[in-house]
């Protein structure tokens, strides 16, 4: 597998998902989110790799989905296109998320938006730099919540935070994140001009790497982590399946009532209103 946007590197017994568009802030497009769910799978095949490391380069971990290609999708005719454009892709990779196998590592170079944000929610731990934030909009995008996000973040954040996030679109920063438990630790950056630019994305991996060899090296069992994950996963997988379908059929039905549109339409019509004061 090749894309200049998603990266798979393999050392050893962790296998590194770069997203690598930083000056797109790491934004996926359709043909991106199914990538990233191929990567997954791909990874889950090697019996070598026991750690999956997901890490952003740049600013931001991921803006989340292409504003563009998330209009083509709103602007499709009738329920069967958007059907086609959306609710295959939405479960799929989800799917990919908490299915995977391995333990599953997040790198938060950065903040996190939308579906990217719900999908990290499925991650076994979670290392982030202090800028780093979670933001679900989905609400204010006239959108429910997806990618498992409504089981998931409630499982990770807890039933306040997480109804903080989706129901009122709330900002959550790094630190409410460390307190609640989303994320295991907060890396420092070890240089300025690196500390909220991304301007050396190496240095953060290698910290995170080097957390993960403190954390998960070779001083535990590979069998018995993957073991352990299984016997958690064990007990949600028909959760996470009836939540993750429910939510997608809900996004095609508020995009077949034109909710989102409506909302987008509200959105611009007060940012021209506002550029005229």
């Amino acid at each position: 597998m090749a894309s200049k946007a998603i990266k798979v590197d393999y050392n050893r017994r962790i296998a590194v998902i770069t997203l690598n568009q930083p000056e797109k802030l790491n934004t996926f497009n359709e043909e991106q989110f199914y990538f990233l769910g191929e990567c997954l799978r791909e990874i889950a095949k090697h019996d070598e790799v026991a750690i999956t490391l997901l890490i952003g380069t740049g600013r931001f971990f991921s803006s989340g989905a292409d504003v563009s290609d998330l209009g083509k999708v709103m602007a499709a005719p009738n329920r069967k296109d958007i059907l086609a454009a959306s609710l295959f892709n939405n479960i799929d990779l989800t799917r990919a998320f908490y299915t995977h196998p391995k333990i599953l590592v997040v790198g938060l170079n950065g903040p996190v938006v939308g579906f990217p944000a719900a999908l990290i929610s499925f991650a076994d731990f979670i290392y982030a730099r202090p800028h780093a934030y979670l933001l679900l909009p989905f609400s204010s995008l006239g959108f429910a919540a997806e990618g498992g996000a409504s089981r998931a973040l409630r499982d990770r954040l807890g039933v306040a935070k997480a109804k903080e996030a989706l129901m009122m679109s709330k900002r959550i920063p790094s630190d409410q994140l460390l307190a609640c438990g989303f994320v295991n630790k907060i890396l420092q950056p070890l240089s300025q001009e690196s500390s909220a630019d991304g301007a050396d994305p190496l240095e953060f991996l290698k910290q995170v790497l080097k957390e993960l060899d403190k954390d998960l090296g070779s001083h535990l069992s590979d069998s018995s982590l993957l073991s352990i994950k299984q016997q958690f996963f064990r007990h949600d997988r028909r959760t996470y399946e009836h939540t993750s379908v429910q939510e997608a059929y809900t996004a095609v039905e508020k995009m077949c009532a034109g909710v989102p549109q409506k909302q987008m339409q509200r959105i611009a019509a007060a940012k021209k209103m506002k550029s005229k004061l």
